[in-house]
Parts: structure tokens; sequence; C-alpha cells
């Protein structure tokens, strides 16, 4: 079993329109009022309900960990999560706060402003996960974690410490890189205890201050991580891992090995990381090698953002599958 720690995010997209507005005043004006064409689109959103929603849509048994408001937003987002076989037993829902919303307005010509409501998420901590949920656990993950304050880092190290008591592997994603990033000096005590690192090449460069993609790599695997997992988007992912799978020092490890993604046409890419992680650490689960799971993830990711249309509702091992064996 899986379970997945992090954000519950309800994303509503505003798109198409033909100009951004520009405040003037109170009252509607030529420039404050922009009409769209494309309607108001709601969707399953946050890197925790993301990743466990994929996971589900795969095949495997999940749990959710994270936070709703006692409000409208909130039930729509369970009821998605329930009815794709998400767990939510670990979802707590907080009365007197609402729940999480990005609401993204872009133009014609993609330019992009997001309005983000931290909602439900920022009450999360180590106490809303339970000691029993971790012992049944098979593969942790913990993700949003420069988002989660409630967690980072003492929580995060608690949990962490209880699921390899536990024989529980466990996997951290670090992104995204806004508001106050992790940095490798705030993780240390938490890779002791981390089996999979994963983020962003943006994310990692921030969390370890630069140096080349070899070095910052091989500073986390220091730090005592078993593995590092760098997501590239088109160019698919990097990984790194010490001798035996084990955290190893820099000089007697391997070098970076790179496995390319999948030619698609890019419909969205809202959800590939985190469907990218469920692809990985499922692979993973069922014994597939660093290499293989990489592959595996890489498709995975590639089917949601071909997707135009509720990309997760698409995701299948089916269609996984075909996208792979065409290529």
């Amino acid at each position: 079993m899986f379970t997945v720690v992090g954000t519950c995010t309800v994303d509503l997209f505003v798109s198409n329109l033909a100009a951004m507005p520009r405040s003037k005043g109170d009252e509607f004006t030529v420039d404050s009022l922009v009409f769209h064409d494309e309607p108001l689109r709601t969707s399953l959103g946050g890197n925790g309900a993301n990743s466990a929603f994929a996971l589900a849509r795969l095949g495997a048994e999940v749990k959710l960990v994270g936070g709703l408001g006692e409000d409208h937003l909130g039930d729509w987002m369970a009821s998605q999560l329930e009815d794709a076989g998400v767990g939510m037993g670990g979802v707590k829902r907080y009365p007197g706060m609402g729940t999480a919303t990005t609401l993204i307005l872009s133009d014609r010509e993609q330019n992009r402003l997001a309005f983000h409501h931290e909602g439900a998420n920022r009450a999360v901590d180590g106490s809303s996960i339970g000691s029993s949920l971790v012992r049944r656990t098979d593969m942790l993950l913990l993700t949003s974690y420069s988002i989660m304050p409630g967690l980072r880092p003492h929580g995060a190290v608690e949990l962490f410490q209880a699921a390899r008591r536990s024989g529980t592997r466990t996997a951290v994603d670090i992104g995204p890189a806004i508001g106050e990033p992790a940095t490798l000096d705030e993780l240390g005590p938490l890779l002791a205890y981390t089996d999979y690192f994963i983020c962003n090449e943006h994310e990692l460069a921030v969390c370890t201050g630069g140096a080349e993609l070899d070095a910052r790599m091989a500073a986390v695997l220091e730090g005592g991580a078993g593995c590092v997992v760098i997501k590239r988007g088109a160019a698919g992912a990097v990984f790194l891992q010490g001798e035996d799978g084990e955290a190893t020092s820099a000089g007697s490890a391997n070098g970076p090995t790179f496995v390319p993604g999948f030619a698609v046409e890019v419909q969205t890419t809202v959800g590939a990381g985190d469907s990218f992680n469920a692809g990985f650490l499922l692979a993973i689960q069922e014994g597939s090698t660093v290499e293989q799971a990489a592959r595996f993830a890489n498709a995975v990711a590639a089917t949601v953002v071909s997707t135009p249309d509720r990309p997760l509702d698409a995701l299948s091992r089916e269609a996984v599958n075909r996208l792979i064996e065409r290529s």
C-alpha cells in the first residue's frame, strides 16, 4: 500500500483572455473587465492529491493524508478522489478554513497570473499521520514539502524515522521552489531516512545552491539519501544512486544515468511531475530497477501531458503501456 502526504488544492483556470485585466478602481471599465470565450474550468490539484489520484488510476492501493476545508470545494474534491479509489481516511476537514485554491489566468499569448490560497493545507502537521497507517504502508511519499509548514522540518523527520522503524520505504519531493524553498542544510536530518529524493532541475539548483548537475546530485547522496531522481520534462529524467542503491560518497558513486522521455504533442503540463512520482514509485514497488522505473514514469507523465482534457482522468496502465509499445 502507498501513503501520500501532501497538498490538496482546487485549480481554477480562466483561459484565452483577450488581454490581462488592469485595475481601474472599483468599477467595471474597458481595462478591468475582460471577456473570455472559454468557460472557467475546475481541476483536481495539489501535489499530494494529484499523486494519489494518479496512483489509484494506475491500479495501486493508496491512502492520502492532507487537509480540506468544510466547504463545497472540499466536498467536490473529496468526491473526485473517492471516485478514483483514493483512501481518504487520512484527509481531515478543518472547520473555519477554506479548501486551498489556485486561480490561474492566462491570455492568448500564454502569459499567466496565479492567485493561491493556502487554506487547510497549512493546518496539516505531524499529528495528522497516524502511526498505524505508517506501519501498514509499503511506500510513503511526502510531497509539497516546501509548502507544508506544519511538517517542515521536524514533522517530516519524525515521520520518516517512524517509517524506517516500520520497514517502510520513503520518498520526498521537495518542490515547488516557491515561498521558502527547502535547502540542503534544512533537509540534512531528513536525508538519512530518505530512500528516494525527487525534484526537478530548478528545485535541485535552489536547494543545493548551484554548481553542476552531477555535483548537486552527489551532494544529496552525500547527505544520506539512497537515490536522487531529477525530473527533466520533455527530456525525461536523470538519476544517481549509491552503490547497491545505498547512500555513498560522491567519489565512489557511479555517474548519473539519463533516461530519455517520450516524444508526444504537449497539451498541458498540469500534473506531469506528480504523475511521474506515482509511476516511478509504483514501478519501484513492483520490483523494477531505478532505470526501468524512470522510463515507466516518463511514459506516465507523457500520457498525462498529451491528453487535452482532464488528463489525470484519462490515465491508466493500459494507456501507458500503449505509449511504451508504440515507442
